[in-house]
């Protein structure tokens, strides 16, 4: 397929007037790795009045790391460079099977945040038997003063062994590698 020349042209652009000092006054983009360290049942801290869901089913808790890639290919190089915050998180059931709810509170450096969402596992034993995928999102508020919110969204893959970074069936890294974009109120010029 070949481009046309003012696409070309829209790409030129973009690339040329979008540059680290606009973005970074507007919004924090964080790309790391959830790694579940448990799962148990649901405690009192994923009650109805905190999640804004009824039977919680599950409570996870997550370390976000750091990943480390490659700057000639974008490939993960590294899923497990430095714990840079942490993440406790509610799941339950909906109407439909495939979709979760999902509620979680967490820090990311020095930003607390809390969201709710939902998970979908649109394959099981994908991409091979004992693995499962999954893409999930939150909808992030009450940030610290600075922020008007933002959004976490995650690619995951889950296994028979669900704890820890070693996944059955091996290799994958398990469970997520997430996106979160923390978008900040505008300074008046």
């Amino acid at each position: 397929m070949r481009l046309r020349p003012a696409v070309s042209i829209c790409f030129l652009l973009v690339a040329v007037t979008a540059n680290a000092d606009d973005f970074s006054s507007v919004e924090d983009i964080y790309v790391v790795r959830s790694l579940r360290l448990s799962r148990e049942a649901a405690t009192p801290f994923c009650a109805a009045e905190r999640t804004g869901f009824r039977d919680a089913r599950a409570e996870d808790h997550y370390n976000f790391q750091v990943i480390a890639l490659d700057p000639e290919s974008g490939m993960v190089a590294d899923p497990n460079v430095k714990t840079v915050g942490t993440l406790r998180a509610c799941f339950g059931p909906t109407d439909d099977p495939r979709i979760s709810n999902f509620y979680a509170e967490g820090t990311l450096g020095k930003v607390a945040f809390q969201g709710r969402g939902e998970c979908l596992t649109p394959k099981r034993d994908y991409p091979e038997p004992g693995a499962n995928i999954h893409r999930c999102f939150l909808d992030i508020g009450n940030l610290p003063a600075g922020y008007i919110g933002g959004q976490l969204t995650t690619n995951t893959v889950t296994s028979k062994q669900s704890i820890g970074p070693t996944s059955d069936p091996p290799g994958y890294v398990q469970p997520s590698i997430a996106t979160i974009r923390l978008w900040k109120q505008r300074q008046a010029n």
